[in-house]
């Protein structure tokens, strides 16, 4: 993040990646899709000069072609006339042989102008073609109608610089990123083929498990260790999964390099297992329903490969199947919870009994129904503690005190308001907004600010003394020490009469007796939390020469909110051993359960409604595959699929 934020600092204004100065993952997040399809800046100046040549020769007959265009025809016939012209010209600049191996501009655009002409004289109707000129052309300075893609191809071009500056920024710094641990192995294997031997020879036998989740840099790892010309197309390799759990496509995943794999060797064997010992048949006959909607899958590659799957075990007890519809989502989890107390009354082992939704989001809101009803619970959540309140409260708390010892009073004033309205701290807002009254009311000439009134004030006056000490010590104490002050871990000598000591209410409000025993997932999530804090902190110590302070911490939260990258804290919530599992499907795949709910089972949450952010580095068209551009309907299908087959016989 520092390199490339250093990087996109230094870009003129008139580089189309300076806009990405204030979103910075979205470059981070571009580069990493680009190493994981094994590309480099050599490799992106190249699709950037032929989409250019191609855009450009094609451009001079469109603005021809469409020079006496002034809306689109309503009748087919008409309409026909302009696009089948445009397909001509697209056919006639397409290169002989694209430099990029998914595809070119060309290939995609003739591509999709041809189906949108063969749609349309099917239904008799020009919208296939209105959607194909939406998609694929613009008007230019001239207002005249042009094939588009000119902004794309040139931010192509700078992030093939940016790409290169960052490399050498890795290499001097003796730096390397994540994706970098897969493709630097690559490129040494691939330049050093004693080495390549060398391993082929140690590891005889590979078994790649979960096979649908590998991508394509993890396929050419697996081609580079097997290619040996003494095995003549047929090393001892076997991989095993199935692409109907391929779940993991946002991580660059695709089912489709199980065919790959299959094509890459001779008399490759193909077992296919239908057997299923987790699942009554009835479960399996409502995931089938589910799959069987799956447009692209491997048994269609496949003559006489049938995957329906059929129940093994017979000793299980008989299925039961619920769909039920509720008003709100407080019906929903108190309905949840009723149930799973009455299974475990019943019998039922707890760690037996698992919620499953597609994010972590939806599984929060369950926890206090479940603790209500004293259902001990296991939550092995993924929470941003940056948006936690505890968090958020301490941040501000250290933005106050880094603003009064900088004497900017008119920050220190408005943080005052929103730090004293801290629950801990048990003021009542209507003193709050008193005080707010009193010093907008106050000539200006007075220079009466909120830290000469707190003072004053008796109610206020321990909050005003803590803040006041502490920001007399920015400058001195380290990061550590001023986070135990503003926690409340350690009392604050202030040296004055009656007043000696001042301590911070926040660790006891979240930590009490009375919260631990009323509130458990508040007690915890606030330990949790902070020791994250911490731990990131400490992390972000060992790369600094100097002693981390008070603005240091502000400055790393910074980091952290300019480049959108989660502070994630994954430590498990654990109430009990046996405890009823809350997990995303992605957690509990490879888990099984004798009952299984399926949370907030609408379109919103696991169909196409759902919205993902996207990127603002935009790609050309040529260059879509290397993205996940958000969830497909095939995708949902099996995230699905997944959650249905964790269940036994109760779902």
């Amino acid at each position: 993040h520092q390199l490339l934020q250093k990087i996109v600092n230094g870009l003129s204004y008139s580089n189309p990646l300076k806009q990405l100065e204030h979103h910075l993952g979205d470059l981070i997040s571009t580069i990493g899709e680009v190493k994981r399809a094994l590309l480099d800046s050599k490799d992106l100046l190249a699709i950037a000069d032929e989409n250019t040549e191609f855009i450009s020769s094609v451009n001079k007959d469109i603005t021809h072609i469409f020079g006496d265009f002034a809306r689109m025809p309503t009748k087919l016939e008409p309409a026909l006339h302009f696009f089948t012209q445009t397909l001509e010209v697209l056919q006639k600049f397409a290169p002989t042989k694209s430099v990029n191996r998914f595809g070119s501009l060309s290939h995609i655009a003739t591509k999709e102008l041809e189906s949108a002409i063969e749609e349309a004289i099917a239904i008799d109707k020009a919208k296939p073609l209105t959607k194909w000129k939406n998609d694929w052309l613009a008007k230019n300075s001239s207002s005249q109608f042009v094939l588009s893609g000119e902004l794309p191809n040139k931010r192509l071009v700078a992030l093939a610089g940016v790409l290169e500056e960052y490399k050498t920024a890795l290499t001097k710094n003796g730096w390397y990123d994540f994706d970098d641990m897969i493709t630097r192995s690559i490129e040494t294997l691939e330049k050093n083929p004693d080495l390549r031997f060398t391993l082929q020879e140690q590891y005889l036998y590979l078994l790649l498990d979960e096979f649908q989740d590998t991508n394509a840099v993890q396929l050419k790892l697996v081609e580079l260790l097997t290619e040996n010309p003494v095995n003549e197309g047929r090393p001892n390799v076997m991989a095993v999964g199935d692409d109907d759990q391929a779940i993991y496509a946002f991580q660059g995943a695709q089912y489709s390099n199980m065919l790959s794999y299959y094509n890459m060797y001779k008399d490759v064997a193909l077992i296919n297992l239908t057997g299923n010992y987790r699942s009554h048949s009835d479960i399996l006959h409502t995931a089938h329903n589910i799959v069987s909607q799956i447009n692209s899958n491997l048994q269609s590659q496949f003559e006489g490969i049938s995957k329906t799957l059929t129940a093994a075990r017979k000793d299980l007890q008989a299925a039961k199947i619920t769909r039920n519809e509720f008003l709100s989502d407080v019906e929903q989890n108190d309905w949840i919870a009723t149930q799973i107390s009455s299974l475990i009354r019943k019998g039922t082992d707890p760690s037996e009994i698992a919620v499953l939704a597609p994010t972590h989001k939806y599984l929060t809101a369950l926890v206090p129904y479940l603790n209500s009803k004293a259902i001990p619970v296991r939550y092995e959540k993924r929470e941003d503690i940056l948006q936690t309140k505890v968090v958020k409260e301490l941040i501000a708390m250290s933005k106050l005190v880094i603003a009064l010892a900088a004497n900017d009073t008119e920050t220190a004033n408005a943080l005052w308001v929103e730090v004293l309205s801290f629950d801990f701290w048990k003021i009542p807002v209507s003193d709050i907004w008193k005080l707010s009254w009193k010093v907008n009311d106050t000539d200006k000439s007075d220079n009466l600010s909120w830290s000469k009134l707190l003072l004053d004030e008796p109610k206020f006056r321990e909050p005003a003394l803590l803040f006041l000490t502490l920001a007399g010590k920015v400058t001195n104490e380290t990061c550590e020490n001023m986070l135990d002050y503003l926690i409340g871990t350690e009392a604050l000598n202030t040296n004055i009469s009656g007043i000696e000591t001042v301590r911070s209410p926040l660790r006891a409000f979240y930590t009490s007796s009375a919260v631990q025993e009323s509130q458990p997932e508040v007690f915890y999530e606030t330990i949790s939390n902070l020791i994250v804090l911490r731990a990131k902190l400490h992390k972000h110590q060992a790369t600094k020469e100097t002693v981390l302070r008070l603005v240091d911490l502000i400055s790393f939260v910074n980091m952290y909110e300019a480049a959108d990258e989660r502070m994630t804290n994954s430590s498990p919530y654990n109430q009990q051993v046996s405890a009823v599992q809350l997990m995303t499907v992605f957690k509990a795949k490879g888990l099984e359960f004798e009952h299984v709910f399926l949370l907030s089972l609408q379109d919103e949450v696991w169909g196409n409604s759902t919205r993902g952010k996207s990127n603002k580095l935009t790609l050309p068209a040529n260059l879509a595959p290397i993205r996940h551009a958000g969830a497909s309907e095939d995708e949902r299908l099996r995230i699905l699929f997944v959650a249905i087959t964790r269940a036994k016989f109760g779902l």
